[in-house]
């Protein structure tokens, strides 16, 4: 990428002068990152600097530097803020540094609109800190995930595209019998005893996420739907096992923002993320079709109102996003 080209900050910045123009946040970004790079720890850090600042910064990166305001700034860290808290306030620190740069190097006179302590720190909601967040796939690479996905073998790698499909939690999946589809009003609703929150939960099934479910070996009611060779439930690093084989074979490799390798439970992040800026849903229905935490009569509510069928276009422009050219 451009950001990583290797060239000497220093005459970056004299040429970017001599031209009298204010040079832009993805120029000032480059020869920060150029400039510092020799003491990070290794070229891993460079690739994850670089890699946060093109996934998230799109919005400013073309932008005069000396033009970014703090309403810029939150535009890109509110909708992540909350659901990736770790990477939203690593971008932060990262965008903060960025601007800094430019704030010395005299590109611009204004105070740093990203600096957190005084002044974004009153500006952005309050997160519980959780341990550590699971990696997930940017949602822009969700397509050629599924491509690759589509030629790989096995039953886990069926589950894994439908829990894909429903952004369901892994052991929503893996746990999951016939008896709890409804092939004719086209759900598939999860126990209480199921699931996270302790409330039941109906997901809206598309037309490929039932394919995949009438590809397996049918069963009674009480029978699981995805089963290893004994016969029992696939675990979770059976799932996360089909991921590392595409990255070992393929050409393509498939890791967060930070170079992790993405999990089963992180398409729940690429989901939601998808939801925040590709699509104009409001936020309560990514959260409903997420089954976060909700009262039982915003539960019974929704299941009945216009709020599951909002779920439902959701469930099926997401399908249709991420199936798209299959």
């Amino acid at each position: 990428s451009e950001i990583r080209n290797g060239k000497d900050p220093i005459d970056e910045r004299h040429a970017l002068k001599r031209t009298n123009q204010t040079p832009t946040f993805g120029e000032c970004a480059k020869i920060y990152i150029s400039n510092q790079s020799g003491g990070w720890r290794n070229d891993k850090h460079t690739l994850q600097w670089s890699t946060t600042i093109e996934q998230y910064c799109t919005p400013i990166l073309n932008k005069p530097v000396d033009k970014i305001t703090q309403e810029d700034v939150l535009s890109i860290l509110l909708p992540i803020w909350s659901d990736i808290n770790e990477t939203a306030s690593r971008l932060r620190g990262r965008i903060e540094k960025v601007l800094g740069y430019a704030i010395a190097a005299k590109f611009r006179t204004e105070s740093n609109p990203a600096i957190l302590k005084g002044s974004l720190e009153y500006l952005l909601p309050k997160v519980k800190r959780s341990t550590n967040h699971h990696p997930s796939l940017p949602w822009k690479e969700i397509q050629a995930f599924w491509q690759d996905l589509r030629a790989q073998e096995g039953v886990a790698k069926d589950a894994l595209a439908f829990l894909i499909l429903t952004a369901a939690r892994s052991g929503e999946v893996r746990g999951m019998t016939w008896g709890e589809v409804d092939f004719e009003t086209a759900t598939w609703t999860v126990p209480a005893n199921r699931m996270k929150q302790g409330l039941a939960h109906t997901v809206p099934l598309s037309g490929p996420a039932i394919e995949i479910l009438k590809a397996q070996p049918s069963g009674a009611s009480s029978d699981l739907i995805f089963w290893n060779r004994k016969k029992t439930s696939l675990s979770d690093m059976t799932l996360a096992a089909v991921i590392k084989r595409m990255n070992a074979k393929g050409e393509r490799k498939y890791l967060d923002p930070d170079g992790r390798i993405v999990t089963p439970h992180g398409f729940r992040s690429s989901f939601r993320m998808w939801a925040a800026e590709a699509t104009t849903f409001p936020r309560d229905v990514a959260e409903f079709a997420l089954a976060h935490k909700l009262s039982n009569q915003v539960e019974a509510a929704y299941q009945r109102g216009t709020m599951y069928e909002k779920r439902i276009e959701m469930m099926h422009q997401w399908t249709s996003f991420v199936v798209a050219g299959c």
